[in-house]
């Protein structure tokens, strides 16, 4: 527990972290990935990946600024995940139906 602990302290210490969208990003991408091998509708995941398209993260990110529902925008999380796959946090590979995502 206490090895957990500290590689999540390091995680928030990381200079890839400077923007808001990263860090929610991999975190949904690390909590979403599956737990063990196995199908995932049309696709067969191993432990640490997930499957979605842009447009699927963008609506699972929505948030709320004050009383109205936001979203990034498609380009800011392409930027995003560029950045976390330049700095060996996740790897993507292209489908016919997005991507999918592992955690390194």
């Amino acid at each position: 527990m206490k090895q957990m602990i500290t590689s999540d302290r390091n995680l928030v210490e990381e200079s890839i972290f400077r923007h808001e969208e990263d860090v929610r990003i991999y975190l949904w991408i690390r909590l979403m990935s599956r737990e063990e091998a196995g199908n995932e509708g049309d696709f067969y995941l191993e432990k640490g990946q997930y499957q979605a398209s842009i447009r699927e993260l963008q609506k699972s990110l929505k948030y709320y600024e004050g009383n109205k529902k936001e979203e990034y925008s498609l380009s800011r999380i392409q930027r995003s995940i560029k950045r976390l796959v330049k700095n060996d946090w996740i790897r993507t590979e292209k489908t016919a139906l997005g991507f999918i995502y592992t955690v390194l």
